[in-house]
């Protein structure tokens, strides 16, 4: 009897013990820096344990240094863990995790529980630190008691509808602005490529932080549409999901402010126990656009036109007329259920009005990319070249648009494409079509500037009036460019070799006799492309005097604009060859990734290539160049 006694007591002390651990379930955090999210915190008496779900192991190789928890100042050490292998939900491995230890990509290593020193008793929140750098992984704010974070935003307040129209704009050239404040940490930090000048082609944004606020400015000459996406979950301010960039009108003369709450859009990304926060709470728009902003962010489909699901599916034996008719009555469907929307002002529900034709026409002139989107699961060529066939651009509701009536068009950014459109629909008259030909007309002369030739005064003066000022500064500076190149670089630009693009290396080998050559290929609008010319600047000072030469090939994907003023920082022969001449390049059969990095030796055999650029790249660069010295 007393033995039994003793195991019951034994068992009923285990069970107590166990009933005081804290069992946390998708516990809510604030951020993270990293790979690792924390899917269940148990706190213990004798440790701290969080499993972590590992977002990295299905891409790459992985490793860590180091591991830790913070709370309240101090510090609470890694005492040991454990890497677990799923199949579906089966568990095929639970094995000791090792830091230090590189792993193996493998999709299937996706649960990580470490083992830490034990909380301090009350303890709120805590942080993870895998190390101190910059690129260490880092979870920061875990919660431990189930809850969400409050709202850092102001109570939300529905717009009232007052009635007013979408007044007409006047175009004015100016700086289109937003400025953007995140609370809570996280930050927008990338402006896709439609912040390129529409005429000249450059990129003239600016980006200036300051603390939590993101001022962008860009000087326009019409609406433009820039895409901004940011670390940390905010991509998911686009309540659509479509996808982590979101585009934002923005307007000379007009304002647009943001306001994001990052904690909120953390919970609203995550799948926290605690929930999700409801859909007013992790943003807020302001200013002249704001409520303009609130309605493309809800819609923005519109935007993203070939992947609306109003996309008609192509019909065996249609032509383009039917297809579009199907197209423009799947999309006054959606214009008709929107203008029912009692939440919507009359000025949204005229922008998005708007919109439903942008997205009409567009759909229209981009008919291959929209079929190809629509049926990428299937066999899209010959529905577009049975399309093909039949195209025209005469459109029966060309005269029920309001895309093209008055200034209220210039609330989207003009579109020189649709001038062929317009005249063949009898719309070429009025403001609208007049600043659309006048805009086709001054990227014509742009083109010519951005292929280094310098126009003329008396071609700049049929210019439009609106645009000259812009042409003439462009002009200017393709001059000082022109003089430039003909002064530092004209022995160094290359004209292309008249043989097919398999022989083009060896083609260039054979003109450096008794030399070793190094081949890069790369792209202006390659960042490792650029990065890796940049760093071997210094290892070719070292090599100055020696038997080597640096050979630098592009395509026809560089802008002459944007590749012209970059050569002149970049000592070497540059060759920019037809994009048909590229793809006929010796590519290795792991595909045609650039930085391509290719070496011949002294006696004009290659000894080296590959693809990439790294650390590790850049050794070896510098240990096969010596070798094809010699």
């Amino acid at each position: 009897m007393k033995k039994i006694l003793t195991i019951l007591c034994a068992m009923l002390l285990t069970m107590s013990a166990q009933a005081k651990d804290k069992v946390l379930d998708r516990p809510a955090f604030v951020s993270t820096a990293s790979d690792l999210c924390p899917i269940k915190v148990v706190l213990t008496k004798k440790s701290t344990i969080v499993h972590f779900r590992m977002d990295s192991a299905h891409r790459r190789a992985w490793s860590m240094t180091g591991a830790r928890l913070e709370c309240n100042g101090q510090t609470f050490a890694y005492q040991r863990g454990r890497i677990i292998t799923h199949e579906g939900l089966d568990v095929m491995a639970d094995e000791a995790f090792e830091l230090g230890k590189e792993y193996a990509q493998n999709a299937r290593q996706d649960l990580l529980v470490l083992y830490f020193d034990p909380l301090p008793k009350g303890a709120k929140t805590f942080d993870y630190a895998e190390g101190d750098k910059d690129l260490s992984w880092r979870v920061r704010g875990v919660r431990l008691d189930n809850q969400l974070y409050p709202s850092l935003l102001p109570p939300y307040q529905p717009r009232a509808d007052d009635g007013e129209p979408l007044k007409p704009l006047t175009l004015k050239h100016g700086e289109a602005t937003a400025t953007v404040t995140v609370h809570g940490g996280g930050n927008i930090y990338y402006v896709g490529d439609p912040s390129r000048d529409i005429i000249t082609g450059n990129y003239d944004s600016r980006s200036q932080y300051l603390d939590s606020t993101l001022i962008y400015c860009h000087p326009a000459y019409t609406a433009i549409c820039p895409w901004f996406t940011c670390w940390n979950g905010l991509a998911q301010i686009d309540p659509s999901g479509l996808s982590t960039y979101f585009p934002m009108i923005l307007i000379p003369g007009e304002t647009l402010t943001l306001e994001v709450d990052g904690t909120a859009c953390v919970a609203r990304e995550q799948n926290f126990g605690a929930g999700k926060p409801d859909a007013h709470s992790y943003y807020r728009l302001g200013g002249t656009l704001g409520d303009l902003n609130q309605a493309l962010l809800e819609n923005q489909g519109f935007y993203n036109y070939a992947y609306m699901p109003e996309v008609p599916v192509y019909a065996e034996g249609q032509t383009f007329a039917e297809w579009s008719e199907q197209w423009w009555q799947n999309l006054d469907s959606l214009r008709q259920s929107l203008m029912r929307r009692s939440d919507y002002t009359r000025r949204q529900k005229e922008f998005l009005s708007l919109w439903v034709d942008y997205a009409y026409v567009n759909g229209r002139h981009d008919y291959a990319r929209v079929i190809g989107k629509k049926m990428y699961n299937g066999n899209p060529e010959e529905a577009i070249d049975k399309l093909k066939a039949t195209y025209t651009l005469e459109d029966p509701h060309a005269q029920d648009l309001l895309l093209f009536r008055d200034g209220r068009s210039f609330y989207l950014p003009l579109q020189s494409h649709l001038v062929d459109y317009l005249e063949a629909n009898g719309l070429d008259h009025g403001e609208v079509y007049e600043m659309t030909k006048a805009l086709a007309h001054a990227q014509a002369i742009a083109s010519e500037m951005k292929q280094a030739r310098v126009q003329t005064d008396s071609v700049l003066q049929t210019a439009h009036p609106y645009f000259q000022p812009l042409l003439c500064a462009f002009n200017d500076s393709t001059r000082v460019l022109v003089e430039r190149l003909e002064r530092e670089a004209k022995e160094r630009i290359m004209p292309t070799p008249d043989v097919p693009g398999s022989e083009l290396l060896e083609y260039i080998v054979a003109q450096h006799p008794g030399k070793a050559v190094f081949f890069d290929l790369w792209a202006t609008w390659c960042g490792p492309c650029c990065k890796g010319i940049n760093t071997m600047e210094p290892l070719k000072k070292q090599l100055k005097g020696k038997d080597i030469v640096f050979i630098y090939i592009t395509d026809e994907s560089s802008p002459l604009n944007e590749w012209n003023p970059m050569i002149l920082n970049i000592p070497g022969l540059h060759y920019r060859i037809p994009s048909a001449l590229w793809r006929q390049l010796p590519w290795p059969s792991k595909g045609g990734g650039i930085p391509q990095y290719y070496l011949y030796d002294r006696t004009g055999k290659r000894v080296w290539e590959t693809m990439g650029f790294s650390e590790e790249v850049m050794k070896s660069i510098e240990t096969e160049i010596e070798k094809a010295c010699k």
